[in-house]
């Protein structure tokens, strides 16, 4: 039930994504290690990846492509605003 919630989530925001010509957004298999969601995604539907994009997650070198946040805060504003609707 709650993995079928979180999809319908992503599923909205692939929507947003596409109606800001950003291109769609789809369910990726984690590579490995703990996400911040898993802590909770036994309770809760959600996302994970609504941040920043960029390489080396929580090590040494790690890497935030900065011109992809206005792209990022785009799609997150925008979805908040469709769940509360």
């Amino acid at each position: 039930m709650l993995r079928m919630r979180s999809y319908a989530l992503l599923h909205q925001l692939d929507a947003v994504s596409r109606d800001l010509h950003f291109g769609g957004v789809g369910a990726e298999e984690p590579l490995g290690g703990a996400t911040d969601l898993s802590e909770i995604a036994h309770l809760v539907p959600g996302l994970e990846d609504l941040g920043g994009i960029g390489t080396g997650d929580h090590a040494r070198g790690e890497y935030v492509d900065l011109s992809t946040k206005p792209m990022q805060i785009k799609r997150a504003a925008l979805l908040i605003y469709r769940l509360t609707r």
